[in-house]
């Protein structure tokens, strides 16, 4: 295959960042977009000389696709991501793969059955600094690991939008990830605390993790930074073995610009625009799945078995909220 035709599924604000990086990719056309806003699928639809649907069922049976890049929210992927491995595409979704970890399962079973690849956006695998801790760990820098905390907080401005689900399956499924791939652990135990807000839902969660091997493990989440917080994220995971602990940060403050409102703290790692290209952790995992597409050869980096690992242990986040007491994420159907 030496060009690939890709069809995007929702095209919400994280939509625009993927186009921009397929753009960069010479051997990817976007040929057809689909989401529900009829408005928006035909203004970006011919700003890509692309074809626009408001119905994805209706795209996979009219387009002949390599590709389908599923972006809807997180309720919402397991469905296209299912027609379109039926239709034989390869998919990316966006993480999570699925809110339970029963159709996830489901979903990896269906790639494997059909031989396609099925990659979820666990983005963090391809951030410099945590690969760099990654290969630490596995040439044995740290030693035994003793416990791995992850604090990861947006802007409640987004809440609106992201308060559809549980912060861990949006804030929380990055770090659920990372522990999983530092510690090659499963985890055998989650606890919950997270106090409801004035609407009864949650904005702040608070799960503590215990690994096979004792690894403990701290998840912070919060949609609460208020509007002037230097950045609109406040990101930190610190990692303590034996031998050596590590500390990362987002922004990292290497760059802070002042004026006569606030400080800016720009993440500048996590993404960046250089001379009109995006760079960075999103377009090297775009990048990534398109190599493995191009060679229908399943991802090493990003497993589909990593990300229901990463599904498993946030349904059981839920659960332990729900039930007020520690899960054994390998017990959810008992519950």
């Amino acid at each position: 295959m030496k060009s690939i035709k890709l069809g995007i599924v929702g095209l919400g604000r994280f939509a625009k960042l993927h186009l921009q990086c397929f753009r960069q990719l010479p051997n990817v056309k976007v040929v057809a977009v689909c989401d529900l806003n009829q408005e928006l699928a035909e203004t970006t639809a011919h700003a890509w000389n692309a074809k626009a649907y408001t119905d994805w069922r209706e795209m996979l049976d009219a387009e002949e696709l390599d590709v389908v890049d599923v972006l809807t929210p997180e309720f919402a992927h397991a469905e296209p991501v299912a027609a379109a491995l039926q239709a034989g595409c390869h998919v990316f979704v966006e993480k999570p793969l699925a809110l339970k970890a029963t159709v996830a399962a489901e979903l990896i079973r269906l790639a494997e059955l059909k031989h396609r690849v099925l990659v979820t956006g666990h983005v963090c695998r391809f951030d410099p600094r945590y690969i760099q801790v990654k290969e630490k760990i596995a040439k044995g820098a740290f030693g035994r690991l003793r416990s791995i905390y992850a604090r990861r907080n947006n802007g409640k401005a987004f809440f609106s939008i992201y308060r559809r689900a549980n912060p861990v399956y949006i804030l929380g499924i990055h770090d659920l990830d990372l522990m999983h791939w530092f510690t090659g652990q499963k985890v055998v135990e989650v606890y919950t605390q997270a106090p409801p807000n004035e609407a009864g839902d949650h904005d702040l969660v608070y799960a503590m993790l215990r690994f096979e091997d004792g690894t403990i493990g701290v998840i912070e989440n919060n949609w609460l930074l208020p509007s002037q917080a230097p950045a609109y994220m406040d990101v930190s995971m610190e990692i303590v073995g034996e031998l050596a602990t590590a500390h990362l940060n987002e922004p990292d403050a290497s760059l802070v610009i002042w004026d006569d409102e606030r400080a800016v703290a720009p993440p500048v790692i996590s993404s960046s625009e250089i001379y009109e290209r995006l760079t960075g952790p999103l377009f090297e995992e775009l990048r990534h799945f398109t190599e493995c597409v191009l060679t229908n050869e399943p991802s090493k980096i990003v497993r589909p078995e990593d990300a229901l690992q990463a599904v498993e242990v946030a349904e059981a986040v839920v659960r332990s909220l729900e039930l007020g007491k520690p899960v054994n994420p390998s017990q959810l159907g008992e519950l």
